[in-house]
């Protein structure tokens, strides 16, 4: 298995040779990942004071360019707010659910003391070829394999398929029901930078429907997404299927 962080430092090592000119831009989004994941998680507080520019430059060993990058995607998010003279605060939580949140997040936020995640299956597998292709992996490589369902009201709404490249089943499996994958892969050293999804109506085969609990044939959205770091390279394919009776798929934009 690649460990990613060797991964980066190895970039960083090339960047300084002159043989790769996105150093700032996978810089800034690993740090634009790890102060989200902080934010998110609580380690740092809700209105609380961040560490300034210089001691985030010291943290993290970079110049000012990809700190000042990474701070300004987050207050675009709504995660922090500048204030002259006194300095970068976490953004209150409720103004997170205003920011920019596509998909069906701002509704799990909003609900998120009465849902519940479970992982139902983790093993290492050589992917379907088209997965295959879009992780551009070997004939033979394999991929770990993710399953988990959402829950609420003891009833499971939600049906999520993850293929990750160079994850250990052993992280997963000590990460026990894992509530935010996204959040998950950045503390193994995957630095989310773009995203790609595709949406569609589907009916429910047998395997779904067994997963969701409904008949076959019940109406589902149907969501591919693809994730890929700053370098532009896919680490994760996710399929995942909604009951949408109670759940609606909404974008938010803001400017």
């Amino acid at each position: 298995m690649l460990n990613r962080k060797i991964c980066y430092n190895q970039i960083q090592e090339d960047y300084k040779k002159g043989q790769i000119r996105t150093m700032d831009v996978s810089l800034n989004a690993r740090i634009y990942t790890d102060l989200k994941a902080k934010i998110v998680t609580g380690i740092y507080k809700e209105d609380g004071l961040l560490p300034t520019e210089l001691q985030l430059q010291k943290e993290y060993g970079v110049s000012r360019a990809p700190v000042r990058q990474a701070l300004g995607r987050l207050e675009n998010d709504g995660l922090i707010i500048r204030k002259a003279g006194k300095g970068t605060f976490v953004a209150n939580r409720n103004s997170w659910q205003s920011a920019v949140l596509g998909g069906f997040r701002m509704e799990l936020m909003k609900k998120s003391d009465k849902v519940v995640c479970k992982v139902i299956g983790i093993r290492e597998i050589v992917p379907p070829s088209k997965v295959a292709n879009l992780l551009e992996t070997a004939p033979d490589e394999k991929v770990v394999l993710v399953e988990r369902v959402r829950i609420m009201n003891n009833h499971p709404f939600q049906y999520l398929v993850h293929y990750v490249r160079d994850l250990s089943v052993e992280a997963v499996k000590e990460a026990g029901d894992i509530e935010d994958m996204p959040m998950f892969l950045a503390r193994q050293g995957f630095y989310l930078y773009a995203v790609r999804e595709e949406i569609g109506a589907v009916k429910a085969g047998k395997i779904v429907a067994a997963k969701l609990d409904l008949p076959v044939g019940a109406p589902l959205l149907h969501i591919r997404r693809s994730a890929y770091d700053a370098l532009g390279k896919m680490y994760e394919y996710m399929t995942y299927y909604t009951e949408t009776q109670h759940w609606k798929y909404r974008v938010q934009y803001t400017r």
